[in-house]
């Protein structure tokens, strides 16, 4: 079998990649492992205006809830209130599975049940029980990406995230609560009830997290694995990586929808031509960085902040934002760093001194992603 881009991994960021480039005229085949498209699904949903800007169809069918209010509640129980509309919540099994679709009815040829083995040679998979030629292999296939595996990209670090569903007690807004350093549960809207949820490092007491925010008769627990931040590189000769198995999740709330589709909107607009692979590549990686560094510099720096911090250290934080009213103002789903403005440096300067130490580390890993 021959196709021009074999793109492995079906879920968002591949479907979508494949929607792009199967409209621009390239032979496009997308396949995946499973046998249901969005089954089982492992994410949120939380999507703000930025994430459902950049995906390519949507239907208000998905919709499932609204974001309109949020609070943040630090370890020891110092809460911070946001009241507006923040995003939307939509069910990303319908949302996997309808951009799937809208990818085969563009000329993209969709194969389920289909595993990536291995490499035959440069320009030869073995997916499932086929062998397809291609010219650019895309691993689109999550954080434990084979396809990164096999081509010796260097392994990422993970976190884990756990969600379970409970019927009744609607709400329209979410309640997080930050348990270690920046991990958290939360409580969130869902189909008839609520979904509850934890995200942290292997080991982390996940299930009790969940238990501690809502106890009550569950569907099920769901999870899965999350990369801890971007590759340095996200492509290595004619192989490029999109989506989690690049690690283009946001840092803070660890979402990948937003960068992953943008990472597949990037990739599909640098590529014109197959005999400019290499610059097509290098044009994909270099858009990236350049619409996501700021983001990713702070929200790392904040981050690194955090995880360096003691409960209480990270009470009297929560105690200062609410003072200065930064979060209450500016919050943004998509855009978790909006309140480090530079205008409000000494407000920042502020937070920053609970611990001048950590401060300095946090801002050495915001500077590592800026000159990356």
């Amino acid at each position: 079998m021959r196709t021009e881009v074999l793109v492995v991994g079906g879920g968002i960021s591949g479907s979508t990649l494949a929607y792009l480039l199967s409209r621009k005229g390239f032979s496009v085949t997308l396949v995946d492992r499973r046998r249901v498209i969005g089954r089982p699904h492992h994410c949120s949903g939380i999507l703000g205006p930025d994430a459902l800007n950049e995906l390519v169809i949507f239907s208000d069918e998905w919709i499932v809830g609204e974001i309109n209010w949020a609070t943040f509640t630090s370890p020891g129980g110092v809460e911070i209130e946001v009241r507006r509309h923040l995003a939307k919540v939509v069910d990303r099994s319908e949302m996997d599975r309808g951009t799937w679709e809208a990818a085969l009815s563009e000329g993209a040829k969709g194969v389920l049940s289909a595993k990536f083995r291995g490499l035959r040679s440069k320009n030869e998979a073995s997916v499932g029980g086929l062998s397809i030629e291609y010219d650019l292999l895309v691993g689109a296939d999550g954080a434990l990406s084979s396809v990164a595996e096999e081509l010796g990209f260097p392994p990422m670090g993970y976190e884990v995230g756990m969600h379970k569903v409970v019927r009744g007690g609607t709400i329209d807004g979410y309640r997080v609560r930050v348990r270690r350093g920046s991990r958290f549960s939360w409580i969130q809207p869902w189909k008839e009830g609520r979904k509850v949820g934890a995200l942290g490092e292997i080991g982390d007491p996940l299930i009790p997290w969940i238990e501690d925010m809502l106890r009550g008769e569950a569907i099920g627990y769901e999870g899965g694995v999350i990369p801890i931040g971007p590759r340095r590189r996200f492509w290595m000769g004619n192989v490029a990586l999109v989506g989690d198995a690049a690690g283009q999740v946001k840092p803070i709330s660890r979402g990948g929808v937003l960068l992953g589709v943008r990472g597949a909107r990037h990739l599909a607009g640098c590529l014109e031509d197959l005999d400019r692979l290499e610059e097509a590549l290098r044009c994909y990686e270099s858009r990236w960085w350049g619409s996501n560094r700021r983001e990713i510099s702070l929200g790392w720096a904040v981050r690194r902040y955090l995880d360096s911090l003691s409960d209480r250290q990270i009470d009297q934080v929560f105690a200062l934002l609410r003072e200065e009213g930064l979060v209450e103002s500016d919050f943004q789903v998509d855009r978790q760093s909006a309140p480090l403005k530079l205008s409000r440096l000494p407000k920042i300067l502020k937070l920053a001194s609970v611990n001048i130490g950590s401060a300095a580390s946090a801002l050495a890993e915001a500077l590592k992603y800026m000159l990356r």
